[in-house]
């Protein structure tokens, strides 16, 4: 059995979210290969664990059921075994019409939720990005900004001050000095000041980080329990995690710093979750990974944004991992096999 699997169908008391996740991961998987006994008994397993599950399988369910991707062999194995009695007509109307009314509404809510921060985005934002392009944005002063795929900024100048705000993604900042109108970055909780230099910032809903590739910048965080600003200097790096506001200072190659304007993703010593992260705003489609502890696992090296499901098997490699694309749009991280007898 993939140690994967294994993990998820062993875990307890989880959220809904992550339940909703493993369920539609189960529906990939299924549908890749529904005539797999093993998987189908794995997946058995998992559906009976607890209500919280088999709830989960079923509103993924009703939202996959609108694509029209799935079919009668994703159905739980106790419902093709236990199929409802048949009732009178007018009770069967009286029944199904509401039942058929859920997948809508459910699909309504799960839209309205993954579009809300893309609306919010597009009314704010002054520039963006689609998953894949960069995009350098020259403002008024002569400053420039490069944005990463799938990025965004809103920019506001006035007589005396230069404020950006990083609504989402990454973007790389040369600035002009100016000392009569100081230029600040906002990118959620932190704040960057600029003192004529270089910087890259990627945020995402996890973490922000901040590396200098030239010059020096002073790095705060918002609130009022906030620490002192912090002066960075080129190859100083800082990573913020939004969930516990924990500073983690690191040093790396300046080169290093918004290398993926040139195509080429230059990484030292960083998570495998990470480098997904920011592979995933070059990939029209999804990635998805069954092995949580992945993400953790530390990589290095070099890879090919113009070649996304290519440098995701390279940074997948180093673990055992492969990676799988299926119908253009979705890159499935699996697990290798263990060996017979292991």
């Amino acid at each position: 059995m993939e140690q994967s699997v294994a993990r998820m169908t062993d875990r307890q008391a989880q959220p809904p979210e992550s339940l909703a996740t493993e369920a539609n991961q189960w529906a990939i998987r299924l549908t890749d290969d529904p005539d797999d006994q093993t998987l189908r008994q794995e997946f058995s397993a998992w559906h009976a664990r607890s209500p919280a599950h088999a709830e989960a399988w079923t509103t993924a369910l009703r939202i996959w059921s609108l694509t029209g991707a799935i079919g009668p062999e994703l159905l739980p194995t106790s419902a093709r075994q236990s199929p409802p009695a048949t009732r009178p007509d007018k009770t069967r109307h009286r029944i199904i019409r509401p039942i058929t009314a859920i997948p809508v509404t459910a699909a309504l809510c799960c839209a309205a939720w993954l579009l809300f921060p893309t609306l919010r985005i597009a009314m704010l934002a002054d520039y963006t990005t689609s998953t894949g392009q960069n995009r350098t944005v020259t403002l008024a002063d002569g400053s420039s900004i490069t944005l990463g795929g799938k990025s965004a900024i809103a920019v506001s100048y006035t007589a005396t001050r230069r404020n950006v705000t990083l609504l989402t993604g990454e973007a790389f900042f040369q600035i002009r000095h100016d000392t009569t109108r100081p230029f600040r970055v906002s990118a959620g909780e932190l704040r960057a000041r600029d003192i004529g230099t270089r910087f890259d910032i990627r945020m995402d809903r996890a973490e922000i980080r901040l590396g200098v590739q030239d010059g020096k910048v002073g790095m705060s965080l918002s609130g009022t329990n906030a620490p002192p600003e912090l002066l960075m200097q080129a190859g100083d790096e800082v990573q913020v995690d939004r969930q516990t506001g924990k500073i983690t200072q690191n040093t790396v190659a300046p080169d290093a710093v918004g290398s993926w304007r040139s195509g080429t993703l230059m990484v030292e010593n960083e998570t495998i979750g990470r480098v997904i992260d920011t592979l995933s705003r070059y990939y029209p489609g999804f990635i998805v990974r069954y092995d949580s502890a992945l993400n953790t696992r530390h990589v290095g090296g070099l890879y090919d944004l113009n070649n996304i499901p290519a440098a995701l098997q390279a940074v997948v490699l180093p673990a055992g991992d492969h990676v799988r694309e299926i119908a253009g749009h979705i890159l499935l991280i699996t697990p290798a096999k263990t060996p017979a007898g292991h």
